[in-house]
């Protein structure tokens, strides 16, 4: 079986602990002295080869535990949802769901039981008794792990992946002739710098790899042939990442499920790293994208504008709905949310408001942007008096509502007294906004909101927002820490 590479335990060893624990086994050492005695260069290479063996072994046993464990947490998330839907669909005074017998939830529970007891013992979940094999062929294990160790794409049936050879080679065909050179020269220097550097995921990982490289060549190489290097290795590195996103038989698949011609052909000739990946994985938001495109004025064949359209809603709106959803459920000080998130991100008004275990009221704005600094947050400040009369009306007609549904309903006192706040702190924002020296405002409306204990914060789930401006400030509006900020990558380098 060959392990998910996904999870890379093995490169969070440290090096010295890797070293001495060879030194300390007898017969790793005794690998390490026979290894350099038959070999050509001596006893570094063999010592380099036994930690890259360590490493790769726990990189792929970790590959493995971890993956199984993995699909078996996303199965218990299955059960728990199927066991949950049809418990609340009982409690909420409704018979069994249509098709689920008595039985089905006595089965739902025995699996669940069964995967949590699988999850304490992830050995046994594996292989049972059986020896714990990470490949069939112990042969073709050894060799993908030699090819790695040499930096040779291992294209064999028995590596890690096919490695897009032909690609590849297109790319190298394809460097103007200068560059060509430069990296021939560097393959035979140092074949496994070139490789690592070309085969590294990640600017992180290239930017270190490209430096170790360099330093490796220094001196031997001239500064104008590094140069040219530099640019083949980052030509050959885009290449292979983008094969890799995406292959032919993987996008004539994408393509088949598209059923608009133009933006069929606008994907196949589009961004590997946006527009296609967008058709593989879900084909009926990029239609819907699609046509609000071209209901906007967007041209039929025009790749390059769809893509900056897609790119702007994903960034816009997909981080804005992301953020809400996180910030909602990482402040721990909130109890009960009267607004939660959701989806429609493009809604006018506050994003979240809740009431805190202190019974203080919060009216949260989520400002996911990568800018740390933020100066404008007009749901709490411009329109704060109108988003809180609106959010009122709206919370009082829904409590009507589920009075209409059940004469019993009874609703929470915390509820009703937040509405009341509300309503009454923007009465207290109106008057001050007709009333009284404007230079006074800002700390007249932070007082009658914290008289009415509402609290204004400024989240960035999504975000890299720490600071917000003095005028913000003035008015009683804090950043509130989610600590879940996400480093949104930026995909193929633009």
């Amino acid at each position: 079986m060959t392990p998910p590479r996904r999870f890379r335990v093995g490169r969070m060893l440290d090096a010295a602990a890797v070293r001495s624990a060879a030194e300390a086994h007898p017969r790793l050492r005794a690998f390490v002295r026979t290894l350099a005695e038959h070999g050509e260069r001596g006893e570094p290479r063999s010592r380099a080869l036994l930690e890259f063996i360590i490493r790769r072994v726990v990189d792929d046993v970790g590959d493995l535990h971890l993956g199984n464990a993995s699909a078996r947490l996303e199965r218990i998330a299955v059960l728990r949802d199927n066991i949950a839907a049809i418990l609340d669909h009982v409690l909420d005074g409704g018979d069994l769901p249509e098709g689920v017998r008595l039985e089905t939830l006595g089965e739902y529970f025995e699996q669940l039981n069964s995967e949590m007891r699988e999850l304490s013992r992830p050995r046994e979940a594996i292989v049972g008794d059986e020896p714990l094999r990470l490949y069939e062929d112990a042969g073709s294990y050894a060799g993908s792990l030699l090819h790695e160790f040499e930096g040779v794409p291992d294209g064999g049936p028995g590596g890690l992946h096919l490695e897009p050879s032909a690609e590849l080679a297109g790319a190298f065909r394809r460097l103007p002739p200068e560059q060509a050179a430069a990296l021939r020269r560097a393959a035979e220097l140092d074949p496994r710098g070139v490789w690592r550097r070309i085969s590294a995921e990640g600017e992180d990982a290239a930017r270190q790899a490209g430096a170790q490289l360099e330093a490796t060549l220094a001196g031997r190489l001239p500064a104008e042939e590094l140069a040219r290097l530099r640019a083949a290795l980052d030509d050959l590195g885009r290449a292979r990442n983008a094969a890799l996103q995406m292959n032919p038989a993987r996008l004539a698949e994408a393509l088949a499920r598209i059923g608009d011609a133009d933006l069929r052909a606008v994907v196949a000739r589009g961004d590997v790293w946006l527009l296609q990946q967008v058709a593989a994985h879900n084909p009926e938001a990029l239609t819907e994208l699609w046509r609000n495109f071209r209901r906007g004025g967007g041209a039929a064949d025009d790749a390059a504008g769809f893509r900056g359209y897609v790119r702007g809603e994903m960034t816009h709106y997909g981080r804005a709905a992301v953020g809400e959803y996180t910030a909602a459920f990482s402040l721990s000080s909130v109890e009960l949310f009267l607004r939660g998130p959701d989806a429609n991100v493009r809604s006018a008004g506050i994003d979240l408001i809740g009431i805190g275990h202190d019974g203080w009221l919060w009216l949260i704005d989520d400002k996911s942007h990568r800018a740390a600094s933020v100066s404008s947050v007009t749901a709490l400040t411009d329109n704060l008096a109108t988003n809180l009369r609106t959010d009122a009306a709206n919370f009082r007609a829904a409590l009507a509502e589920l009075r209409t549904r059940d004469p019993g309903f009874t609703p929470d006192p915390r509820v009703l007294d937040a509405i009341g706040r509300m309503e009454d702190a923007a009465a207290d924002i109106e008057r001050i906004n007709r009333t009284g020296p404007e230079g006074t405002r800002a700390a007249r409306i932070a007082g009658a909101l914290e008289d009415r204990r509402l609290r204004m914060r400024v989240t960035s789930a999504a975000g890299q927002v720490t600071q917000i401006s003095q005028a913000l400030r003035d008015l009683g509006l804090a950043v509130e820490p989610t600590g879940t900020a996400v480093p949104w990558p930026n995909p193929g380098g633009r």
